[in-house]
C-alpha cells in the first residue's frame, strides 16, 4: 500500500498545512494517567510577524495521518515558544499542554449538600471546567452523607474524588475528559498487523508484579504474562490513545492488548509513526 503523509497544524488563528510546503515535526506522547503530557512541535521558516505573534495560551490543534485518513492527535494551548536562526533557517520550538489554563489555574470553592454523590459533583465541576465530558463512568459512585467541600485547583479536586476515592482512571484526550474503570477500555476494535501498518514488535519487558491470594490458582505462565508489557511500533495511527484496546496479529503474538502509553511522532522526511507500550487488559 502506498502511504501519502498529510498533516496540518493550527497555532492561534493561523493554520498551516504540510501540503502547502510548511516543514514541521511533532512529538505527542500519551499515557494512561491523570497527569498532563507536554507535547513539542518544531516549525521551520515562519515569517517574523508569525513568530512574534505566538504567545502562551494560544490554541494548538494538530491533525495528522495519511491521505484520506487524517485525524486529530492533539488539542491544547501553547505553554512556551522560542525561535532561533540556524544557518539560513529560522526554527521555532513550541511546547503545548492539553487544557493548560483551565486545568492548572482554575480555582474552585464550592460546598455540596449532604447525600450528594461523586458523579453529580463531577458533572457540576466539569461544567465549570469547560472541558467536554467524553466518558464519566465511576467504578464506584461514592455518596457523601455529610456533604462535600471542594476547595482548590480543579485538577486536584477531581483527582481526589475520582482517582483516590472512586478508584477510576482519569485522563484528557483531545479536550475531552475520560473518567472510567482503569480495567475497561476507552476504545476497542483497532487491528495492528503488518497489513494494517504494524512495523515492529520488540517483545516483552518486565514490570513489577505482585501475586495475590486470588491469583495463586492461576498457572505460573499466566501470572508471568501479567508482569509484562509489549512494545510496538506502527505507522502513524491517530485513532490510538491511552486506555484503548488493540488486537495484535504478528509473527510473535496474536491477542488483545490495552494501551498503557505511547507517542505519535513525525516529520515530512523522517519517521511517521506511533510507538506503543501495551499490556494484557485488566492487569
Amino acid at each position: 500500500m502506498f502511504w501519502i503523509r498529510n498533516a496540518d497544524i493550527q497555532i492561534g488563528s493561523q493554520r498551516y498545512s504540510m501540503d502547502s510546503g510548511l516543514y514541521f515535526s511533532f512529538k505527542v506522547p500519551f499515557k494512561d494517567s491523570e497527569e498532563l503530557e507536554s507535547v513539542s512541535f518544531t516549525v521551520y521558516n515562519l515569517n517574523q510577524d508569525t513568530r512574534n505573534q505566538i504567545k502562551k495560551g494560544d490554541a494548538v490543534i494538530l491533525n495528522a495521518g495519511y491521505e484520506g485518513d487524517v485525524g486529530c492527535l492533539f488539542i491544547g494551548t501553547v505553554s512556551g515558544a522560542e525561535s532561533y536562526k540556524k544557518s539560513t533557517e529560522w526554527i521555532t520550538e513550541i511546547t503545548a499542554t492539553t487544557a493548560l489554563k483551565e486545568w492548572l489555574e482554575t480555582d474552585i470553592n464550592k460546598t455540596y449538600m449532604a447525600g450528594t454523590d461523586a458523579e453529580s459533583i463531577g458533572r457540576d465541576l466539569l461544567h465549570i471546567f469547560g472541558v467536554e465530558v467524553g466518558m464519566l463512568e465511576p467504578v464506584k459512585n461514592v455518596t457523601y452523607p455529610r456533604g462535600k467541600v471542594c476547595r482548590g485547583k480543579i485538577k486536584d479536586i477531581l483527582k481526589r474524588i475520582f482517582v483516590e476515592e472512586c478508584g477510576c482512571r482519569m485522563l484528557i484526550r483531545n479536550y475531552q475528559i475520560i473518567i472510567n474503570d482503569p480495567a475497561e477500555p476507552i476504545n476497542a476494535g483497532i487491528l495492528l498487523s503488518p497489513e494494517t501498518g504494524l512495523l515492529e514488535d520488540s517483545g516483552d519487558s518486565d514490570m513489577m508484579m505482585i501475586t495475590t491470594a486470588a491469583e495463586e490458582g492461576k498457572t505460573r505462565e499466566a501470572r508471568a504474562e501479567q508482569g509484562k508489557t509489549v512494545h510496538l511500533k506502527c505507522l502513524l495511527n491517530h485513532r490510538i490513545g491511552a486506555g484503548d484496546l488493540v488486537t495484535v496479529q504478528s509473527m510473535k503474538r496474536n491477542g488483545v492488548y490495552q494501551v498503557v502509553s505511547g507517542e505519535h511522532s513525525g516529520s515530512p522526511d523522517g519517521e511517521w509513526i506511533t510507538q506503543l507500550e501495551v499490556k494484557i487488559p485488566g492487569v
